[in-house]
């Protein structure tokens, strides 16, 4: 790896109870502890999503076939790295550096640096048993020398300042605090060099009141997931032009995800039914909620009116 992401792996900022948290539609209960040991309880599950643990959606575009899911989830990762707009072109032989801020185990990482070997990717996350996994798996597909995984929060990862050639967020944003998510953004800022572009693909809410069911589906869905709440689309990128962003632009791709989404019920009945026999019916509360969580976003999608799954663009400047 080149020598600009070598991580400092102490932790710089203020200590969490000096940090203010944003304000939420619904009180959220969810901390930083549950979110770290629902992801560790839940790691192996992910592999029955998607064996190669792309733990996201997927891109559904003309020439895939929508019964095949992993292929959906891949162009997926695809979709991010053509947002980046990383053009190897200029100079094929220049080393690019880019960030996943939220990684899971690494997959959509794997996919750009697999795609394109002027590519080098740091990954952050605060699970160590994703690491693990994402460790395997980088030396399966012979990409180990070019990803190096931290084990960090990132809103403040320790990395240095205006080093990185392109950041994402795929599916991970949410769980940072507030409906704003202002530290996240804060970070991705500092991190970025001028010019480079942040791409955060996720759920956001569109009302600061939604509807009575919706609501409570929302809390629902995030309590399970370990998720403290959606961000708000405006008050999102309202931060993002507070922290020196411009650009910023907001895609739906709530039609790109369905035939993906059209996949849960099937495989969240018949896993939780295999994995009901294998413990005889006994699932840890996280795994159990997981399983909630798993059709509650199906659920979520059908409230068009304060739900939407999308992607934002935005590039730092100068």
């Amino acid at each position: 790896m080149p020598n600009v992401f070598q991580p400092d792996f102490r932790m710089p900022g203020a200590p969490d109870a000096a940090r203010p948290a944003m304000a939420s539609p619904a009180p959220s209960a969810i901390t930083r502890e549950d979110t770290q040991t629902y992801f560790t309880e839940v790691a192996v599950d992910y592999s029955a999503w998607s064996p190669s643990y792309n733990m996201h959606f997927g891109f559904w575009r003309a020439g895939l076939n929508p019964l095949r899911r992993e292929g959906m989830l891949v162009e997926m990762n695809r979709t991010v790295g053509r947002a980046l707009r990383l053009d190897a072109s200029a100079n094929p032989s220049q080393r690019r550096c880019v960030l996943d801020l939220g990684c899971g185990a690494g997959a959509t990482a794997r996919t750009l640096v697999g795609d394109d070997p002027s590519l080098y990717a740091v990954t952050v996350t605060n699970v160590p048993v994703q690491n693990g996994i994402a460790a395997r798996l980088d030396a399966k597909a012979g990409v180990a020398d070019r990803v190096a995984h931290i084990e960090a929060d990132y809103t403040r990862t320790g990395l240095p300042a205006a080093q990185a050639d392109g950041a994402w967020a795929l599916e991970s944003a949410c769980y940072a605090e507030g409906t704003a998510k202002a530290d996240f953004v804060r970070e991705a800022a500092r991190l970025l060099k001028p010019g480079a572009r942040l791409v955060v693909v996720d759920g956001f809410l569109l009302r600061k009141k939604p509807g009575r069911i919706a609501g409570w589906l929302h809390r629902l869905w995030a309590d399970s997931w370990a998720v403290p709440t959606l961000a708000m689309r405006e008050d999102f990128m309202a931060a993002l032009r507070n922290n020196g962003f411009e650009d910023i632009q907001f895609k739906s791709l709530r039609w790109r995800i369905a035939p993906s989404a059209l996949h849960i019920p099937v495989l969240a009945t018949r896993f939780t039914l295999a994995e009901l026999w294998k413990a005889r019916g006994r699932l840890s509360p996280w795994r159990r909620k997981h399983i909630v969580a798993s059709y509650c976003a199906l659920a979520l999608g059908m409230f068009w009116r304060d739900f939407d799954y999308g992607m934002v663009t935005a590039t730092r400047s100068a």
